[in-house]
């Protein structure tokens, strides 16, 4: 596992190796063992195809857990997420599960919940405060660097359009860290050069096309690759190459594997995707907010040290997936399905 750093903070370390039982922890929530629970979800935002993917598992894992889930969904605005996050703790909810918009801003929310004495899971993103109850994400270190290593191992010379996340998320920049972790050798040697390194707000295709274009303006189409830091910013960065004429002749990477970005790696014009395996990750973090609203143990197999505090985790392993393994990947999981692939794609390029 990577080690990587979050802005204003320590360094993180990561002992994946480690399992842990917090059951002294959970105890501090007197909600009884029995009975209907009530549980938070915060989301960002459901713009994303992943996001309902994530918030479906959840609810369903929830309430076979016997929990009840209300579900608040900001849509990029950090005020009325933190108006709903009030809403939740005033309903009644034993445990709060938060996909933040901001990091930053959302330390507001994690110090309302510790005022109710109400366990906070970060989702996905980890909010900057030593107070976070608890983490489920994967490890988006390990993202980045997948991202940036399978495109400069197909193309380790040339021109190189770095397309980042979200300045709000937290992720991104640390898709950025560990992406320039594999460049910067490549970069320093003078075997590529990075004629664009732009973020993109609130991962906005339209904002990555605009970002492609001009990238392409400048450099007059000589790129190689492109690192797209997910399928959203790698699709508006693809329709870009396509006016160009360039879509298939660059390289660009991706994460999420969204069907659309499925459906353009076995047309060739999406080199990658990192597959991360959201089912488990929201079964699991359905358990472990039903756990702690009940005051029963919550294992995890990490650990993320802020300020001194050690916050339980549960991380998980991202998959390269590429056009050779998408049936043995994402199609075996049942995360995407194989006639609806089929469907948008002539025979020659259907999944082997």
């Amino acid at each position: 596992m990577l080690p990587f750093r979050l802005k204003g903070l320590r360094p993180i370390s990561v002992a994946v190796a480690l399992l842990f039982s917090f059951s002294a922890l959970a105890a501090q929530n007197k909600q009884a063992s029995s009975g209907t629970v009530k549980i938070g979800f915060l989301m960002d935002s459901l713009k994303v195809e992943r996001w309902q993917t994530d918030l479906d598992k959840f609810q369903k894992r929830a309430a076979e857990l016997g929990a009840e889930v209300l579900v608040e969904t900001a849509e990029g605005d950090d005020e009325l997420q933190f108006e709903q996050a009030h809403k939740l703790l005033a309903a009644g909810v034993k445990a709060l599960v938060l996909v933040p918009h901001d990091a930053d801003k959302a330390v507001r929310i994690v110090s309302a919940a510790k005022a109710r004495q109400v366990p906070l899971i970060c989702y996905e993103r980890l909010v900057r405060n030593p107070d976070v109850t608890f983490f489920i994400g994967v490890d988006a270190s390990a993202v980045g660097y997948q991202q940036a290593y399978a495109l400069s191992e197909r193309a380790p010379k040339g021109n190189y359009v770095l397309i980042g996340g979200s300045p709000s998320d937290s992720n991104a920049a640390i898709l950025h860290h560990a992406q320039m972790r594999v460049l910067q050798p490549l970069v320093d040697r003078g075997d590529i050069k990075i004629v664009s390194d732009t973020w993109t707000k609130d991962w906005d295709p339209s904002e990555a096309y605009a970002h492609m274009s001009a990238a392409i303006r400048s450099s007059k189409g000589d790129i190689v690759a492109v690192v797209a830091s997910n399928d959203g910013t790698a699709g508006g960065a693809i329709q870009a190459l396509e006016d160009h004429q360039l879509a298939g002749k660059v390289l660009v990477s991706g994460q999420d594997a969204d069907l659309a970005a499925i459906i353009r790696i076995l047309d060739g014009t999406q080199t990658m995707t990192v597959y991360k395996p959201l089912g488990s990750q929201a079964y699991l973090a359905a358990e472990a907010a039903v756990a702690w609203a009940k005051g029963e143990a919550v294992k995890s197999n990490a650990v993320i040290s802020i300020d001194n505090n050690s916050i339980p985790a549960v991380l998980l392993r991202p998959v390269v997936v590429t056009k050779d393994n998408i049936k043995q990947t994402v199609i075996q999981d049942g995360f995407q399905n194989l006639e609806t692939i089929q469907k948008s794609l002539p025979k020659e390029k259907w999944p082997h």
